[in-house]
């Protein structure tokens, strides 16, 4: 054997661990090529998102500060007395007018109670005129209602009707109404509106906005002190309405890629300080406080959801009262003070755990289920 043929086979092996070693270099390269990609992309948000929402920062969604088991022991759970059931198709809104009577919109047409009087008005009575009822407002004057099939008022004689100011709306679709008093708030299907006394409905969407409303699909809407929210299919537009809703630079937005709050939001509550949304996956509290919102506006979330002790993390209703936050969920009733969740459970009677939707009055706090409406005294939580 000659010198050549003897060192063949070591130059073999060589030549093929070197091969193996450059595929691992660009194996490596390549790996991080494409981690560094993905950390762009996801700073980036979503391809969809204008240049304008690519300006914005992402928001953060942090837990809540208390990480509170969800027993009865550690959310220290309360049973109180719960009244008896008042039979209604499924819940959708709760009103109460100055007279002391609740009015309830529901799946069937409208209930009213006042001294264990009860009234229905549905579309076989012929005392409404839709199958059902989505959302209720009072002005001081009247009282309306809202369908999906347009806007309805109660007329002089107890019964209601269609008003003819549900043809200045922008969708016959009425997922939500609200008054502060003077005027008149309506979420649709194709945008808000706003209704002043002996006017017609003004509309909102994304065109007049120049986008400062970025979707027209508002679900569920809100007014407090100067500001009005729209939650919407891609988050939340807030509006101060001292300034022209025209000017986008005005609005202030929480968009829901960014922010990963879950869709729908259905339903909000301001306690004087903070901004409350109710969701799929918990309780969201904006972080920023109102007098903040201007100048200082940072849309960052704190999350609470069955982690931290509510009883499910389907969120169907949200108010503020009593220095809390009062939560309706698949699973029953709950409320937030001091950071710490506290489930609330009748001590005897019916009760169907599938809340719907909450409204207080003093210190008497209503409860719309799947099944109708009771009450409780918040008085006896604390």
């Amino acid at each position: 054997m000659n010198t050549s043929q003897a060192n063949q086979p070591r130059s073999s092996n060589w030549l093929f661990w070197a091969v193996i070693i450059l595929i691992a270099i660009a194996f490596l390269i390549i790996k991080e090529s494409g981690h560094n990609k993905n950390i762009v992309k996801t700073g980036q948000g979503s391809g969809s998102e204008s240049s304008t929402d690519s300006a914005e920062p992402t928001t953060a969604i942090s837990e809540a500060p208390k990480l509170i088991s969800d027993s009865k022991e550690a959310t220290g759970a309360l049973s109180i007395p719960f009244s008896k059931i008042y039979q209604t198709a499924p819940v959708n809104d709760i009103l109460f007018d100055p007279r002391g009577r609740v009015w309830i919109a529901h799946e069937s047409g409208i209930t009213s109670i006042q001294d264990e009087l009860i009234r229905h008005y549905s579309i076989d009575e012929g005392s409404f005129p839709f199958s059902h009822a989505e959302c209720l407002a009072y002005d001081g004057k009247v009282l309306w209602a809202g369908t999906f099939s347009g806007l309805c008022r109660q007329n002089e004689s107890g019964r209601f009707v269609r008003s003819e100011l549900s043809d200045s709306l922008p969708s016959q679709v009425i997922w939500s109404l609200q008054s502060d008093g003077t005027t008149i708030w309506a979420g649709t299907q194709k945008g808000a509106a706003f209704m002043k006394p002996d006017s017609v409905f003004e509309t909102i969407n994304e065109e007049n906005t120049n986008g400062g409303l970025r979707n027209n699909w508002c679900h569920k809407i809100i007014r407090f002190s100067s500001w009005f929210v729209a939650a919407h299919d891609r988050g939340l537009s807030i509006w101060n309405i001292n300034f022209p809703a025209s000017n986008p630079e005005l609005w202030k937005n929480v968009d829901h890629a960014r922010s990963v709050i879950s869709r729908p939001i259905t339903d909000m509550a301001f306690d004087g300080r903070n901004l409350w949304l109710g969701t799929a996956r918990g309780v969201l509290m904006l972080s920023t406080p109102i007098d903040r919102f201007f100048n200082e506006f940072v849309p960052n979330l704190v999350s609470f959801s069955r982690i931290h002790g509510l009883p499910a993390n389907r969120v169907n209703a949200i108010i503020a009262h009593r220095q809390a936050i009062w939560i309706g969920t698949d699973e029953g009733l709950a409320r937030i003070k001091d950071e710490r969740i506290q489930l609330i459970t009748p001590s005897s009677g019916d009760f169907s755990h599938r809340v719907r939707k909450l409204a207080a009055s003093g210190d008497i706090l209503w409860i719309g289920t799947d099944k109708g409406v009771q009450f409780i005294n918040t008085a006896m939580v604390d």
